[in-house]
């Protein structure tokens, strides 16, 4: 599957990526704080990711990056990241703050927007996984702005 983010701005990227880093490191030494216990080739997966975020933010004022990666990954990383991003709204909602820095609120929703369209173009249960994860989202959900 095709994922691809951009054109957007760079210009806040760079701060989810080190907010994202910091979750990452949390979840090794307390996994209770964002709800899931992440084996060594999840952490791995998910650092090549914001390692290659990173490079594409400093490659200039626009940020674009793609990548193919197979669905089992795709729903894999979709998963994790839906069960952190979950119990971080969670816990930021009790207690009145944003889920992550506002700055990096575009690239989150682009991002979890380009990975849940190429489950969707996959059709079937991909399209249909992607449609449920669309109305449960943090930071997606039709309600929320």
């Amino acid at each position: 599957m095709r994922v691809r983010v951009g054109p957007l701005s760079s210009a806040g990227v760079g701060l989810w990526v080190a907010y994202a880093r910091t979750v990452l490191s949390r979840s090794l030494v307390r996994p209770e704080d964002v709800g899931v216990a992440l084996s060594p080739e999840m952490v791995e997966l998910l650092e090549s990711y914001l390692d290659a975020w990173e490079a594409a933010a400093g490659a200039g004022p626009t940020f674009e990056w793609e990548t193919e990666a197979s669905a089992d990954e795709i729903i894999g990383l979709g998963s994790t990241w839906f069960l952190i991003a979950s119990r971080l709204a969670e816990v930021a909602e009790q207690r009145g703050y944003p889920i992550s820095p506002p700055e990096g609120e575009e690239f989150y929703r682009a991002v979890i927007i380009a990975f849940l369209d190429a489950l969707d173009r996959e059709g079937g249960t991909y399209a249909a996984m992607a449609a449920e994860l669309r109305t449960e989202w943090p930071g997606l959900k039709p309600e929320e702005p």
